[in-house]
């Protein structure tokens, strides 16, 4: 068996194998679906298993075995909340499975896999084609299911289980991104252990400073007692000198080298943040149209930009100042017990406490981070979607209802953000409290030992070292605490980052993808269907061949797969089932940049970028003479009016082409074809945002245009359909009639007459008026 197959059985549930008392022992398992209704609608459990000879049904009176070669026709049925899948003999029915829409999309994938196996239905196209959009579907609903918890993973979270995300594993891998840098930071590490030495060093000197300068006493140990040392006062102003002298020079070279410290790591995490955001821009270009359509704008701009931009704390200072923070504790820690073990005792006695509030607090912040950023993410899309539509708010007086939503969202993400503040700071007059208590008691202790025991080694200098000691051993733990909020903002964002890194591209030009010199454009769709999202079919078992220099018209009421079918000949999406050919050549091994080179496609909403006509009308074609601009423009009957304006090709169009009418866009994107000077055109719908005026103008153009390359046309006004060598009419996915406009319009019952016959209506009920 295949890879593919051993990874099938072995991920095929333990509950189904378990029902199947060995039944599936010598076969291979192709595919299977769960139904989750009996008879009577009720819950149930059953299983529908595909092997390479049979289908096996799981029922409550036990499995049975179907052979695929009995197996006539296999049909589902969409119902208002239960749904039937039909496995139809000769002269009977097999079985009929009854299941709900949350396994609508297996069951409809198992039946389009199930009707391709059976006999005389077998196409020509190989199960390894056929499987593969299968597979990819497969390996995106295990990213919705935690592996480790089996739990749903939560919409906020991204495709990462909050249950089980393990922060220093998201962080190590951010730092790998940082591996261009590493002598720098390497060189910032140096820095920072030497800075974190040197912090031990002030408080020593203090010591010194107390005990061998102001108030110069040693321990006897004969004595067994602190004694004076006999010190002139020389002697003694000598001993000050020397030790402020070594007090400043440390001073002095350990803010010299922290400065410098802080510029390497300044540049190093800008530059890290810079690169980590230019993989996520140019990773999103590399994903599919299926992937835009599940995620909202609003969240993708914010990991580019925000989630990006918030991880630079953590690589310029969060992960050398955790390093440095951690050394200055061990270093303290350590020469406090080495001056004097019972008093560090005493001072570090509030550590557990710390470490344990400090934990439940970090697991705490990490949930609510994921959620507040779902609230940002909404508050983004807010924004998003007001700024393209600022036309339309302002057409329906909607400003007010607007604000009020941005608002609204504003204020929730607040709310939010408030709960992680007041639970961030709810630590910081516990520690700090804390560390004045050990204080506290360090300066009693001690006190009392100088006070009471003349024998003790504790001394004035001592006691003084120690107070400075503690102090700077809570700063760092202060530090670590608080950081915790820097860490768990930065693993959230870092884990959405990497959830776009981690999405592979599902079109992709494979290895050893093919490159012609030329494109003669045939187009032949062999048995396709496809479907969004492994439900409801948008096609079904397309089969239709396009001739080089063949202009097809698609016709058909609304949501008849027209647009489907475009955006899979601009390989857009992938088929589901089938086989898509280009000069016989499946599009799946074309390259695909050099593929859509040959295509030109202009939008039933025609998009144009910022900037001046003539760069959008050489977007496709950036090297275009202004020469070849101007007769593109021409060809699509835009060349006047745009010498109309007063800076002519120079004038800038606006936001998405606001400035210009919705004619004036489209001719400005049929230029951009145009020059673009593609084998295939795709023209979806694009005369509906013109005049019938304009729209005989671009016609006219057209007809130029489309002499030598295979055009494929989708209008819904029939009457621009009528120059197209044959019409296509789709419903309900399927191909339905095909002819010219004549012998289609003469076809009584038919379709394509229905259609126009009504828009003929339509239209003398507008001129009525």
């Amino acid at each position: 068996m295949s890879e593919n197959v051993e990874n099938l059985i072995a991920e095929l549930p333990l509950e189904a194998r378990a029902g199947l008392n060995g039944q599936l022992d010598g076969h291979v398992v192709l595919a299977w679906a769960q139904h989750d209704l009996d008879e009577h609608n009720q819950l149930a459990s059953g299983w529908v298993i595909l092997t390479e000879t049979s289908v096996i049904v799981q029922e409550k009176s036990g499995p049975r075995a179907i052979a695929l070669q009995d197996i006539s026709e296999v049909l589902t049925f969409e119902g208002l909340g239960v749904d039937r899948l039909n496995i139809i003999g000769s002269d009977r029915l097999l079985a009929s499975l009854r299941y709900s829409r949350r396994a609508r999309r297996d069951m409809t994938r198992l039946q389009r896999k199930i009707q391709r196996r059976l006999p005389g239905k077998v196409s020509e196209i190989s199960n390894e084609r056929a499987d593969w959009l299968d597979r990819v579907e497969r390996e995106t609903e295990r990213a919705d299911t935690c592996p480790k918890c089996k739990n749903l993973i939560p919409a906020y979270a991204d495709g990462v289980c909050p249950r089980c995300m393990q922060k220093r594993k998201i962080l190590w891998r951010l730092l790998d991104v940082a591996r261009p840098y590493r002598p720098q930071l390497l060189m910032a590490l140096v820095m920072t252990l030497v800075v974190a030495l040197m912090a031990v060093l002030p408080p020593i000197f203090y010591q010194h400073l107390i005990d061998h300068a102001l108030e110069p006493r040693i321990y006897d140990a004969v004595q067994h007692k602190m004694v004076d040392l006999p010190m002139t006062r020389d002697q003694r102003l000598h001993s000050l000198i020397v030790w402020v002298a070594a007090l400043l020079v440390t001073i002095i070279v350990s803010e010299w080298i922290g400065g410098w410290r802080i510029r390497i790591l300044a540049r190093a995490g800008t530059n890290v943040t810079r690169d980590l955001r230019h993989m996520v821009y140019a990773h999103l270009h590399t994903l599919s149209m299926r992937y835009f359509a599940k995620h909202r704008t609003g969240s993708l701009i914010t990991r580019v930009t925000s989630d990006t931009d918030r991880l630079w704390d953590f690589i310029a200072f969060g992960s050398i100042n955790v390093v440095r923070d951690v050394t200055m504790i061990i270093f303290i820690a350590a020469y406090m017990f080495y001056a004097n073990w019972e008093l560090a005792a005493l001072a570090l006695l509030p550590l557990p406490f710390l470490a344990v509030m400090t934990y439940y607090r970090a697991m705490k912040m990490q949930a609510m981070f994921g959620r507040m950023w779902t609230y940002w993410s909404r508050l983004t899309a807010v924004v998003g979607d007001a700024i393209p539509g600022v036309k339309v708010i302002k057409a329906f007086s909607n400003e007010k209802r607007e604000i009020g939503r941005f608002e609204r969202r504003s204020d929730e993400y607040t709310a939010k953000e408030q709960e992680i503040h007041i639970v961030w700071t709810a630590l910081q007059p516990i520690v700090s409290g804390l560390m004045q208590f050990g204080t506290v008691m360090v300066w009693v202790v001690g006190g009392y030992i100088i006070i009471t025991r003349a024998g003790s080694q504790v001394t004035l200098g001592v006691l003084t070292a120690f107070m400075s000691f503690v102090a700077r051993f809570y700063a760092p733990i202060m530090e670590l605490a608080n950081s915790n909020r820097m860490i768990t903002r930065a693993a959230s964002s870092a884990q959405r980052v990497f959830e776009v890194l981690d999405t592979p591209p599902e079109i992709y030009s494979r290895k050893g993808s093919v490159r012609q010199e030329s494109l003669q454009g045939s187009i032949e769709f062999k048995q396709v269907s496809f479907s969004y999202e492994g439900a409801q079919p948008a096609l079904r078992e397309v089969s239709l061949k396009i001739e080089p220099g063949e202009m097809i018209g698609l016709c058909g009421p609304s949501g008849a797969g027209k647009s489907t079918f475009v955006n899979l000949v601009s390989r857009f999406y992938d088929v589901t089932d089938g086989q898509l050919l280009i000069d016989a050549v499946d599009i799946r091994d074309y390259d695909v940049h050099w593929l859509r080179r040959q295509t030109g496609l202009v939008l039933q909403e025609p998009y144009l970028f910022h900037g001046t006509v003539a760069d959008n009308v050489r977007y496709g074609n950036p090297d275009a003479s202004p020469e070849e601009v101007i007769a593109a423009a021409r060809a699509a009957n835009a060349h006047d009016f745009i010498v109309a304006f007063p800076d002519g090709y120079d004038t800038l169009v606006g936001e998405r082409g606001q400035s210009l009418s919705g004619g004036e866009r489209q001719r400005i994107s049929i230029a951009r074809a145009i020059l673009h000077n593609p084998r295939i055109l795709i023209l979806d719908e694009a005369t509906s945002s013109v005049d019938s005026e304009t729209e005989q103008k671009i016609q006219q153009a057209l007809r130029n245009l489309v002499q030598g390359r295979t055009t494929i046309a989708i209008a819904h006004r029939l009457s621009t359909l009528m120059a197209a060598d044959r019409l296509i009419v789709l419903d309900k996915g399927k191909v339905v009639e095909q002819g010219t406009h004549e012998e289609l319009f003469e076809k009584e019952g038919g379709v394509y007459a229905k259609l126009l016959k009504t828009q003929l209506e339509m239209n003398s009920m507008r001129a009525f008026a």
